[in-house]
């Protein structure tokens, strides 16, 4: 009963049909989202930049306040830009199983 309940679950299948769209629109909206992905990382990377300026800066001026602010920054960052890459990841290997 569960195998054939899980064998439905992983029958789906979707088939966008993107024959209606003028080609310059699909361009276009694939470039836009290449563009917002390279923006969120270039955003998630000046994050770590800054962070491990203020990482140092706390540690050069004996700042413990500044040095766990600048961790928890770091960290932050860091996660967001494994996000985006993952999330990118994710996109790419499901729209290769459309295909």
């Amino acid at each position: 009963m569960l195998n054939a309940l899980i064998f439905r679950l992983a029958d789906i299948s979707v088939q966008p049909d993107f024959n209606g769209l003028p080609p310059s629109l699909k361009e276009g909206l694939i470039h836009l989202t290449n563009n917002v992905a390279a923006l969120l990382l270039l955003i998630a990377g000046l994050g770590i930049v800054s962070s491990l300026i203020g990482l140092v800066a706390g540690y050069a001026f004996h700042s413990p306040h500044i040095s766990d602010r600048s961790r928890r920054g770091l960290m932050v960052s860091a996660a967001s830009g494994a996000l985006l890459y993952v999330a990118v990841a994710v996109a790419n290997y499901g729209i290769g199983l459309f295909r």
